[in-house]
């Protein structure tokens, strides 16, 4: 029990590597089928980190959030969502889910390993939060034995999981819509429209069978349960369901290459092509992004693929793409791989720029802060500035100097302005000129390594350890 209790969390890190992985690139494809494509980049328009506030001026605080108003349990902790309900870290937030924050609160638990930095806890209550006020609008018990709950979300049905039980909620009203077991260890969960997805895999002594399943949220087999080649080795399978696609991977024998990897078709369960090498991750509409030789947080060496595993083109100045960031982009969007900007659909390179990547730090990592309008916002840790781009052309519109440029993290856009937060508060900065517009300098006892400026519904939030507040 203790090996496979070790093996199950060599699995968990593994599937989450490639989450992070796959959120490292910018995905333009994301975005709904409805928005229409730019005819010089290519990519769909789409938002993200938005707010309806007037970033201007100073927004006010509206509220903060209170755990003791989203419980009657005295004592209860507010939990990281979505991910690691079942432990307690020090710290808490909410994660919004289509016009509403959704909380996790629990007990903590006593720790059973005083050099742990968790702490298990009860049953886990999730809530539903106002964003306009912090009250809490519905309040739904979901137990023990989830560990997390689905990141991307199309409606307001999330998922939540863990071990062999999946449960499905529904965020506008807090109905638990169904509590389901499964005859396989779950792992991932991705619902698209009113079909569910499923990953997992089940276990004999030291061999693991790799499981897909599609269904919907009262029966997760009832369109099909496919498996993978049964293997010893650690691995994970996850869905792609806008470009139709399932990528398996496991772990390699130790040195070269460090992963294997399997791509299928997701409707009809065909194999596309297969590869060896660090990481294989999608990129823009239906395309790969490959690395091979990365150690020690270099990229090594990288190529774009396209959807039959050929390829189109080796990415000159390789580099770890940014995760996300604020997006309110008049114009298509493109991928930003390394230096430069790319075709989401053909791969093409539209232009390049040594300023979208970021070198002070170790290895070489995607230096852009924000797009706003046709304006790329990029920091510089070197020469200490953040500068404007054009989006089309990849020219410098402004440079702005800004002495904790290499700490600008997180933030929101109002389509004009991009507000963030650094080591000394939060700012407002104009993205078409570059004019610095106003400062909210940081409450003297706060960490500015845990502090987070983001959206939360349209409103402004500015959060740090349990301190989670709404300004507007």
């Amino acid at each position: 029990m203790q090996l496979r209790l070790k093996e199950h969390w060599k699995l968990v890190a593994l599937g989450l590597a490639l989450i992070v992985a796959i959120a490292f690139i910018v995905v333009s494809a994301l975005s709904d089928s409805n928005e229409v494509a730019s005819p010089k980049t290519g990519g769909p328009i789409v938002e993200q980190g938005v707010v309806d506030v007037d970033l201007s001026d100073p927004p006010q605080q509206a509220w903060e959030l209170d755990v003791r108003a989203l419980t009657d349990n005295p004592g209860d902790v507010l939990l990281s969502m979505p991910s690691t309900l079942d432990s307690y870290y020090g710290y808490g937030n909410t994660y919004q889910v289509g016009d509403v924050l959704v909380a996790a609160t629990a007990y903590p638990l006593p720790k059973t390993d005083e050099s742990s930095s968790s702490q298990g806890v009860g049953a886990v209550t999730l809530v539903g939060v106002n964003p306009d006020d912090g009250n809490p609008l519905w309040k739904t018990r979901i137990g023990g034995v989830i560990g997390q709950c689905s990141q991307q979300n199309e409606s307001t049905i999330i998922a939540c999981w863990g071990d062999r039980r999946m449960i499905f909620v529904d965020t506008a009203t807090g109905t638990l819509m169904s509590d389901l077991g499964t005859d396989f260890d779950l792992n991932g969960a991705t619902i698209t429209g009113d079909t569910v997805y499923t990953s997992g895999e089940r276990t004999d002594g030291t061999v693991r069978t790799r499981i897909l399943a599609s269904g919907t949220t009262t029966n997760l087999t009832a369109n099909f349960v496919r498996t993978f080649e049964p293997s010893e080795k650690f691995g994970a399978v996850y869905t792609v369901p806008h470009t139709d696609t399932v990528i398996s991977m496991e772990q390699g024998d130790g040195g070269d290459p460090q992963y294997r990897y399997r791509i299928y078709d997701l409707q009809s369960g065909a194999e596309r092509f297969r590869f060896e090498g660090d990481s294989l991750v999608p990129a823009g509409n239906g395309l790969f992004l490959t690395s091979v030789g990365g150690r020690s947080g270099y990229a090594g060496t990288q190529n774009l693929l396209a959807s039959d595993g050929s390829t189109i083109r080796a990415i000159p100045i390789p580099s770890y793409s940014s995760s996300s960031y604020p997006n309110k982009s008049s114009t298509g969007l493109p991928m930003f791989l390394g230096d430069g900007a790319y075709d989401p659909n053909s791969g093409d390179e539209l232009w390049r720029s040594s300023q979208i990547v970021n070198t002070a730090m170790a290895g070489t990592g995607s230096a852009i802060a924000a797009v706003v309008g046709k304006t790329i916002l990029v920091t510089s840790p070197e020469t200490r500035t953040i500068s404007g781009l054009d989006i089309e052309s990849g020219r410098q519109l402004w440079q702005t100097p800004w002495q904790d440029a290499y700490w600008v993290r997180s933030g929101a856009t109002d389509g004009d302005h991009f507000v963030f937060s650094d080591y000394t508060g939060m700012h407002s900065i104009r993205a078409r000129d570059g004019k610095m517009m106003w400062s909210v300098p940081l409450p003297p006892e706060v960490d500015p390594r845990g502090v987070v400026v983001s959206n939360a519904g349209k409103n402004v939030s500015f959060s740090w350890q349990n301190h989670f507040t709404i300004w507007r």
